[in-house]
């Protein structure tokens, strides 16, 4: 029967009553829907009821026509219903828009699990560096104790190294001070995968040590015109990724200036040939060469995340004794273009240029003076002797306490300042905190490193404001699949930045400033041996082209029946191909072969000759 205060409407095919009170139906994914109807006309009811019900009745079930409607169906087409019950035969997807489908989810999903993986290994490694913290504060505390007399140094006897293969040096080129041969000649020594003699090494890390001791904490460059200066950030230890920049952007030189922002050991295999090549660089070119201290180049990091072992497996421990004392004397940060700020971790309320440049370097330890307003757990039980220092102690820890806000602050998205527990030292800042040192300090950017970033470089506070964050090692630790990436700053005032063979920044990564450009370069780990094959192959053309000069020149020659010293440029590509025998085309090749003039329609010859020659032969094992 018919519900009270309800209405009947009829059309040819259904008869649908519509209550004055909510209804109750059940939508096709489950839901129960409740509707109330009082007044509504027939469209609109019809749209609701093609929404929410579905008929039960097959098409077997339906009645007979009757007379009428036979006669109808004899004269024409029925006449088309108000509304109807039955959808549109759905359409078979094609096989194509089904496995675009299934790819399109398995690429999401992947996407995902990419994401959570690189969270995952993040917390895992700051997890790590909190119970170093910790272990790293007791021992600390025991070794202030009037009663203890702890050295810092081990006093354990480690193992004999191995045996050096140094087959492949030769005596003259291993000289200081050194030359750009020598620098040239340790590179390629690495890229072979062998060590240098240890008595370079030891005289090379004395240098060092006496030119760091000379610096500041805070470095001043101008970067000067027309020239860009590489900001590189953590390496760990991975010597390849260290290797593609310089493929990418080329070796230091005074016109082509390096800034490695700290972490330069750890977690790779190869921190001792990492930190043995930046050193040299920067004896070699020391106003243009320049290294910023990070968090493990502290001794209690290292000595926990591999530098140790490393360092002693491959040397010995006055060497790696060696290594902490250039360590202690690296610079803390260093200041470009009066404007840009540089520095390996971060900032907090009180940090200063005048207090940063203050702080005594050489006596920085890990566990000092984590920041003001963190708590420190329960009150320690003090020696009446060791409360008597506490003034002594905490003049001293205000003093190292922007070395640990700049070695091991985060930025965060919250404002103000709170305890890095992730880490286990420091603090976290908020963009209220880095607006105001920059004003405080009169600089417009800070650029720093110390975390895994997926994209290699990242804007925490966006893009393009207040600080950038810079991560060089890519795949890091071969845990994660993360990206790498290294920033070029230009002169100030620069209108555009000057590229680089190799380098594929794109213009959305570039940011002016009235001090200059700056552009974030990525690379992922498998374009380290792209690059390297194809610059492989160059280098062997060239090697080949060099070899043969005198067989091109005549061929030449012969080609050129007018004399006019030019061939056409497809005559002067079968003639090379026929010379050097190689199977493949070299019209492709023309930008690599013939420098800038690639792009005329003829070459000249006696020129391309004279182009190759033996430059750096050190860096036969570089290719």
């Amino acid at each position: 029967g018919s519900a009270p205060g309800s209405r009947r409407f009829s059309s040819a095919t259904h008869t649908v009553e519509v209550c004055a009170r909510p209804i109750a139906a059940r939508g096709a994914h489950g839901r129960v829907l409740r509707v109330g109807v009082s007044r509504l006309k027939v469209s609109w009811f019809s749209r609701l009821v093609l929404a929410l019900v579905r008929p039960s009745r097959t098409r077997s079930a339906r009645r007979a026509p009757t007379l009428m409607e036979d006669s109808m169906e004899d004269e024409g087409p029925p006449p088309t219903p108000m509304w109807t019950n039955t959808s549109p035969a759905p359409q078979s997807p094609s096989r194509a828009t089904t496995v675009q489908r299934h790819w399109r989810g398995l690429r999401d999903r992947w996407k995902v699990v990419h994401r959570f993986a690189w969270v995952v290994s993040s917390g895992l490694d700051r997890l790590e560096e909190q119970s170093l913290l910790d272990l790293s504060v007791f021992l600390q505390s025991i070794s202030e104790s009037p009663s203890l007399s702890l050295q810092r140094k081990s006093s354990e006897p480690f193992a004999a190294p191995p045996p050096l293969n140094t087959t492949a040096y030769s005596g003259e080129t291993l000289r200081f001070p050194l030359e750009e041969a020598s620098v040239l000649d340790m590179v390629s020594c690495f890229c072979r995968g062998q060590q240098m003699p240890r008595d370079f090494v030891h005289e090379l890390l004395k240098r060092q040590l006496r030119l760091l001791e000379s610096l500041p904490n805070v470095v001043e460059y101008e970067v000067p015109a027309n020239c860009v200066i590489c900001i590189v950030g953590d390496i760990h230890g991975q010597f390849n990724d260290l290797m593609h920049i310089f493929r990418c952007h080329g070796f230091p030189s005074a016109t082509r200036p390096y800034l490695f922002n700290g972490d330069f050991v750890d977690r790779g295999e190869c921190g001792v040939e990492v930190t043995l090549t930046l050193f040299a660089w920067q004896q070699l070119y020391p106003n243009s060469v320049f290294m910023n201290r990070g968090n493990h180049e502290e001794r209690s990091v290292h000595a926990i995340y591999g530098f140790l072992r490393e360092c002693t497996r491959k040397y010995d421990n006055d060497i790696y004794e060696l290594f902490n004392e250039c360590f202690e004397n690296l610079p803390l940060a260093t200041l470009l273009n009066s404007k840009v700020l540089v520095l390996h971790g971060g900032v907090d309320e009180d940090m200063s240029l005048s207090s940063l440049s203050a702080a005594p370097r050489a006596e920085y330890v890990v566990n000092a003076a984590a920041g003001p307003g963190i708590p420190t757990g329960r009150p320690a039980l003090l020696h009446p002797a060791m409360r008597a220092r506490m003034p002594e102690i905490e003049a001293r820890d205000a003093k190292l306490r922007p070395i640990n806000s700049a070695l091991w602050n985060d930025p965060m998205s919250l404002a103000g300042t709170l305890p890095n527990k992730s880490r286990g030292t420091g603090l976290m800042f908020g963009a209220d905190v880095a607006q105001k040192f920059l004003e405080r300090n009169d600089l417009g950017l800070i650029i720093r490193s110390h975390e895994q970033v997926l994209e290699g470089f990242d804007w925490p506070f966006g893009a393009g404001k207040l600080l950038a964050t810079v991560f060089s090692a890519s795949n890091y630790a071969g845990k994660t699949q993360n990206k790498g990436a290294y920033g070029l700053l230009t002169s100030a005032g620069a209108v555009s930045m000057p590229s680089t063979a190799g380098e594929s920044g794109s213009d959305a990564h570039t940011h002016g400033y009235a001090f200059g450009l700056l552009r974030f370069v990525q690379f992922e780990a498998e374009h380290i041996n792209a690059l390297k094959v194809q610059q492989r192959n160059q280098h062997l053309i060239n090697s080949l082209i060099f070899s043969r000069r005198k067989e091109l020149a005549e061929a030449y020659a012969r080609a050129d029946t007018l004399g006019k010293g030019r061939l056409p440029a497809s005559m002067w590509a079968s003639v090379t191909k026929e010379v050097l025998q190689v199977p493949f085309s070299l019209l492709p090749m023309r930008q690599q072969l013939l420098g800038s003039a690639h792009a005329s329609s003829t070459v000249d010859y006696k020129e391309f000759v004279s182009r190759f020659r033996l430059a750096r032969p050190q860096l036969d094992a570089f290719f």
